[in-house]
């Protein structure tokens, strides 16, 4: 997905979303934000190649008392780049979806039913320059079924051996940390907005 965005199957990205919800697994220790955000978040940032400059994130305690059960997690872009994550552990079925809407194509990986797929579909101007919707077929594409707790290790085992610098380094960890700190912020605010530049998080 990744390599498809950043050589152009979809032209300029507009915005990004992800949704990662299911009913449980419920926690005491640590709210949805930081049991199901993670490794969107991760995505994003490797996708983007930037760090947003603006976080902003609301949710519900509905079960246990300041433990966040639902929220949704606004990141803002200096190339103009929006993206959000919903993730929930009160939903009636599990969702893992994430959508990357370009300006020729759109992306969606549907994690639940193993299926990666190009949507031809985007928006042109007529004569008036009114837009309007180009509806193309969808084209299911093949990415492999090796299991990703599989390919980690062997990625991990490859650095040591090659002395190479695996792509899920100290440094990416401390980027998820620091946009994960600024949407805790802004969630325990009621939704402020947080700008990274001033937010005293980790360093990275």
């Amino acid at each position: 997905l990744v390599q498809m965005c950043r050589q152009g199957d979809i032209g300029k990205v507009f915005y990004v979303y992800s949704n990662r919800l299911n009913l449980g697994k419920i926690r005491r220790e640590e709210n949805i934000l930081w049991s199901f955000a993670p490794h969107d978040i991760a995505v994003i940032l490797r996708l983007l190649g930037e760090l947003p400059y603006e976080v902003i994130a609301t949710g519900g305690s509905y079960l246990q008392p300041n433990i966040a059960d639902t929220t949704i997690t606004q990141l803002l872009f200096n190339n103009g780049v929006r993206a959000h994550i919903f993730v929930s552990w009160l939903h009636p079925f599990k969702e893992q979806r994430f959508v990357v809407v370009g300006e020729k194509n759109i992306i969606s990986f549907d994690d639940v039913n193993k299926k990666l797929i190009l949507h031809h579909q985007h928006v042109d101007f007529d004569v008036s320059q009114m837009p309007v919707p180009v509806r193309g077929e969808g084209e299911e594409l093949d990415f492999g079924e090796a299991e990703p707790l599989r390919q980690e290790c062997q990625a991990f085992v490859e650095a040591i051996q090659t002395r190479r610098p695996p792509l899920t380094d100290g440094a990416s960890a401390l980027r998820v940390l620091r946009v994960l700190q600024a949407a805790q912020r802004s969630l325990t605010t009621n939704g402020r907005v947080v700008t990274l530049d001033s937010f005293e998080g980790v360093a990275g």
